[in-house]
């Protein structure tokens, strides 16, 4: 059975992103900033943040090579970024430092405009798409918001994700219930499984479309699973799933490891 259009549509989607300039392969750094302007590897000039994490700093002369909103610097550029943000802050040539607020700190991180795994990709390897995969959930809201401390993908950096209420279905004859939250793709959910480590990685994320207006009732179609950002740069700073977002049996379905040793 050939897969239905909007499922080849978003698939098209998804890697079309991947592939974007300056994209999620092109990742090469990632750098805490201190309070004492500092090289940092492979970039000209000084880079520094407030004491209180409010602004970050960097300095550089004309001979540097910087740019900021296309323009050389010629002296210091300070930037603020809200909180689980991340702007362009300066380029260097084809590579282009972002800055970002993680946990209340601040980094850069560096980027290009292209890199030898954005010239390789070709696609990421999904279970074949099986309709038994969408399935009906019923979307309880919190009475109150709520903030909840998660590990990442790093090893130095928790997060605070603000679930909005629960999600409740049914897998393989058992009860599921999973926290969603609310973010730049929308509705979702991070979760872990009986196949992360090996089949798929460390943990993923389904987005889906909120209930209608007056309805509770939502679809959750794992075929949709996405792996995160970590697994395609070193560089991420993903949050992990919210205790308990735990599915109890295997979900064979969506995106696999891009990488050996998942």
């Amino acid at each position: 059975m050939a897969d239905p259009e909007d499922y080849v549509a978003f698939r098209a989607e998804r890697e079309a992103e991947l592939v974007e300039p300056y994209g999620w392969l092109t990742l090469s750094g990632y750098h805490w900033l201190d309070e004492t302007p500092t090289a940092l590897p492979g970039l000209p000039g000084r880079w520094w943040r407030d004491a209180d994490q409010g602004v970050g700093h960097v300095s550089a002369t004309l001979d540097d090579g910087l740019t900021h909103s296309g323009e050389p610097v010629d002296g210091e550029v300070v930037l603020d970024v809200a909180e689980y943000g991340r702007v362009p802050w300066v380029d260097h040539g084809d590579t282009r430092v972002e800055l970002l607020r993680r946990g209340g700190r601040l980094a850069v991180r560096v980027r290009a405009r292209s890199s030898a795994d954005r010239e390789a990709f070709t696609h990421v390897p999904t279970f074949p798409y099986d309709p038994a995969w969408r399935v009906a959930a019923t979307f309880t809201p919190y009475d109150e918001e709520r903030a909840v401390e998660v590990a990442s993908i790093r090893p130095d950096l928790n997060q605070v994700m603000h679930p909005i209420g629960e999600v409740t279905f049914t897998l393989g004859g058992e009860a599921q219930r999973l926290a969603v939250t609310k973010g730049k793709y929308g509705w979702g959910v991070e979760f872990h499984d009986p196949t992360n480590g090996d089949e798929t990685e460390l943990w993923r994320q389904l987005h889906f479309d909120p209930p209608a207006e007056g309805s509770a009732q939502a679809t959750l179609d794992f075929n949709r699973s996405l792996n995160m950002w970590f697994a395609f740069t070193d560089f991420a700073t993903c949050p992990a799933p919210i205790a308990g977002n735990v599915i109890s049996v295997p979900v064979r379905a969506g995106e696999r490891p891009m990488r050996q040793g998942a």
